[in-house]
């Protein structure tokens, strides 16, 4: 049968499939979904992926139009980079980003063991790239601080201080004159921004992780302008390819929390489905064909989709793990970053319930979790932040090695499993802590979330790369080029006569200790040093300065009393001689 709409003849196939104008196949094309750059072995997936893959192309031209079998064409570098690095990264590659052989609780780039660290003041920050020396200016003032770690988002939320806006940004997708958009043809501002990001975060050794998909740009309502879903391409009422009737999934109005756009993979939907993996495949054309080996894939943005299962996030994983091997012979690094707030498939208060699928489901498959990002235990505070940490590692370790990231740390408090509304506002010392704290508990990386306040007053965000997020950003960074972390764990077991939050540990016992004090309590602990056999030198770090005191000797002995020079946040750092 034929059918018109809106200038574009469409005739529809058995099995879903539908050709636009004049015969693109747009069969279902089921891919199997996970995904960095690197391989890690890990135990086979209990699901069944698909692998079937769509049988037409639709235009030669693959710079500009969608391609739907998985077989487009490389992009071109907008900047002409080569990838080799610079700043305090200046060198020829060594190897892509992957877990560090030697310790795979952390990442390697370039040959070197890292500590993925930083700030940022946008999620979506590619888009910056149309705004002359804006998206540089910021790389550079990250760099300079210390940092190596960004945060990507591929959303087109527009900040302000009163909201968000959802018509100031560019699409993935070429919009027409009559204000609608084409989902068959790409634009090329939007891809073009972020191959210049990406070129430009290789050439300075910044490492990026790239977030997929986003529930804010799909939620809302087709009748009411004010969230994103009413300007996105994908609603049926701004494109040209489909209509609502198309697929069972979409009705209009509101949409709910969760867009059931987002079902398409779980329900096979045979006219949402192929459009949302030639977007994904775009995405990782435009991260493989270029040769950017600084990037790891995420599948969504704090999502809480789903049931039990948390499809689709491991259906997008599988996709991105398979389309990366199968169509471009690379191997990437994917997770999926959950919610632990309602709604979700399983709402608690305690993050260390093994009951929570949110839990165990992406701790238990490695071969599409192939790493794991638990930002949002940094909505918690305290010891509560740090002991969810050491616990969840503990978890990680029965199953598969492999980093724990924190692509966000809030400035804000959101315990686990409260309410949006009922975030409070800590001190910036408290915030700041959050940062050491997931690094002293093991963490691959920690970021500062956006400095984006809501309102006049409102709760801050993150301090992102504002004056406070670089006074610890530099101070990561003494402290990290002056300890070997990478043979370091987490021991707070080597300290007594502390109180809770007082004090954090990292060691290899008998060779190295790193003591971090909040400024909590006394601001004095006592460290075992049993298993040290000869003298140390003691050296005390004063992050709000970023600067070292003098080296003191610390004579052999069982223990040694440490009590920070002043007030305020402190590293002890103890060596052996």
């Amino acid at each position: 049968m034929a059918t018109t709409r809106r200038g574009i003849t469409r005739r529809r196939f058995l099995g879903g499939g539908t050709v636009v104008g004049g015969g693109l196949a747009l069969g279902p094309s089921l891919v199997g979904a996970t995904g960095c750059w690197g391989r890690f072995a890990g135990p086979t997936d209990a699901d069944v992926d698909g692998s079937a893959d769509g049988d037409g192309d639709l235009d030669a031209d693959a710079d500009t139009d969608v391609d739907l079998d998985g077989d487009a064409d490389a992009d071109v570098d907008a900047d002409g980079a080569d990838g080799d690095d610079g700043g305090q990264d200046a060198g020829p590659s060594d190897g892509p980003l992957r877990p560090y052989a030697a310790n795979p609780w952390y990442w390697e780039y370039r040959g070197r063991p890292r500590l993925l660290f930083g700030g940022s003041d946008a999620d979506s920050i590619f888009h910056w790239a149309s705004e002359g020396a804006r998206l540089t200016d910021h790389l550079d003032e990250l760099v300079s601080a210390g940092g190596n770690y960004l945060r990507c988002t591929m959303n087109s939320r527009y900040y302000t201080p009163d909201g968000y806006l959802w018509t100031v940004l560019p699409y993935p997708f070429r919009k027409l004159a009559d204000g609608r958009y084409d989902l068959a043809s790409w634009d090329e501002t939007y891809w073009g921004n972020l191959r210049t990001t990406l070129a430009e975060t290789r050439a300075r050794g910044i490492c990026v992780q790239l977030e997929i998909w986003d529930r804010w740009n799909e939620a809302g309502n087709s009748r009411s302008s004010g969230q994103g879903w009413y300007d996105s391409p994908w609603n049926p009422n701004n494109n040209v390819n489909y209509d609502w009737d198309d697929s069972p999934l979409l009705t209009e109005g509101a949409t709910g929390f969760y867009n059931p756009f987002h079902l398409a993979a779980i329900s096979e939907d045979p006219t949402l489905l192929p459009w949302q993996q030639a977007f994904v495949r775009r995405v990782l054309d435009t991260v493989l064909d270029n040769e950017f080996d600084h990037v790891l894939f995420q599948t969504d943005n704090e999502s809480g989709i789903g049931d039990a299962s948390l499809e689709p996030d491991p259906y997008w994983a599988r996709f991105i793990r398979d389309y990366a091997r199968d169509a471009k012979g690379a191997t990437v690094y994917v997770t999926a970053s959950r919610r632990f707030h309602e709604p979700a498939p399983y709402v608690t208060t305690d993050f260390r319930n093994l009951a929570n699928p949110e839990i165990t489901v992406p701790v238990n498959n490695p071969s599409w979790a192939s790493f794991l990002d638990i930002s949002q235990n940094n909505g918690n505070s305290g010891q509560t932040q740090y002991d969810n940490l050491v616990w969840y590692r503990s978890r990680v370790r029965e199953v598969a090695t492999r980093p724990i990231n924190h692509v966000k740390c809030y400035h804000f408090n959101w315990p686990t499993g409260g309410s949006f509304h009922e975030r409070t506002s800590p001190s910036d010392a408290e915030a700041g802590a959050k940062f050491w704290r997931a690094v002293f508990g093991g963490a691959a990386s920690i970021r500062f979330h956006r400095h984006t306040p809501y309102n006049p007053g409102g709760l801050r965000e993150g301090f992102g790369l504002q004056p406070e997020g670089k006074t610890h950003i530099a101070s990561m960074r003494t402290f990290v080029d002056a300890a070997d972390l990478f043979t370091m764990e987490p021991r707070n077991d080597l300290l007594s006569d502390r109180a809770d939050d007082e004090a954090y540990c990292l060691a290899n016992p008998g060779q190295q200790y790193a003591v971090f004090f909040t400024g909590e309590g006394e601001r004095s602990v006592t460290l075992d040093l049993s298993s040290a056999t000869g003298g140390l030198s003691l050296r005390w770090l004063r992050i709000a300065a970023n600067a070292f005191e003098p080296a003191d000797p610390i004579p052999p002995g069982s223990s040694v009393a440490l009590t920070c020079p002043g007030p305020g946040q402190w590293v002890a750092l103890l060596h052996r001689t």
